[in-house]
């Protein structure tokens, strides 16, 4: 019994130690974005941007701690410019760079997506593209499609990005100031308009 007591222990007190440093880790980031503000606002639209291009990265973490320092509808600006240059850097890298972009990650799940988007697509499609779908799979399959101008990609991917980027920051405000339940509402709200567009779309290419 002292084995499996003594493992139940010693298992805790690394959880606690790492909780610990994690909260020291960002307290001390949260200390320097608040005493470097335009710094902090480009460290975050930065990593933004990267998490768009690094599938794996996500940066909903960082919601909670942004808007603590930087409120709710700044936090959303920065966000959705964040995202954006991400997937303008992600539709570029798709479409002029695809050998190099396999050699970091796996293709199966844009190719997948690939294959459900019409070559011909437009405008108001790819703003709900991004409205409903992750934007990271979005940016790889829609550099895919040669026949798709730039220009219209970078400014319907902008329209779509904007909306989820105040809901997104304003649920991360409500969960980092506790309050669960305007967080989840947030959520549940915008999960029904994800689907409320996505049947949208469906229907919009069932017609044409």
């Amino acid at each position: 019994m002292k084995a499996p007591v003594l493992l139940v222990v010693l298992g805790a007190a690394t959880l606690a130690l790492a909780v610990w440093q994690w909260d020291m880790a960002l307290s001390g980031f949260t200390a320097w974005l608040t005493l470097h503000p335009v710094a902090g606002a480009l460290a975050y639209v930065t990593l933004l941007a990267a998490s768009v291009v690094l599938m794996p990265f996500s940066s909903l973490p960082l919601l909670p701690l942004a808007t603590s320092v930087f409120g709710v509808a700044l936090t959303a600006l920065l966000s959705a410019f964040g995202w954006w240059l991400g997937c303008l850097v992600a539709f570029l890298l798709a479409r002029r760079g695809r050998p190099l972009l396999e050699r970091f990650t796996s293709l199966q799940a844009i190719d997948r997506l690939e294959a459900r988007v019409p070559p011909d697509i437009g405008f108001g499609a790819i703003v709900l593209l991004r409205m409903v779908l992750p934007v990271d799979l979005v940016s790889f399959a829609l550099g895919l499609l040669k026949q798709l101008p730039f220009g219209r990609y970078a400014l319907a991917s902008f329209l779509g990005i904007l909306p989820f980027s105040f809901v997104w920051s304003y649920a991360g405000g409500e969960l980092g100031a506790g309050h669960f339940l305007s967080f989840a509402a947030a959520l549940g709200a915008m999960a029904v308009c994800a689907l409320v567009l996505r049947q949208t779309l469906l229907n919009r290419r069932n017609t044409d």
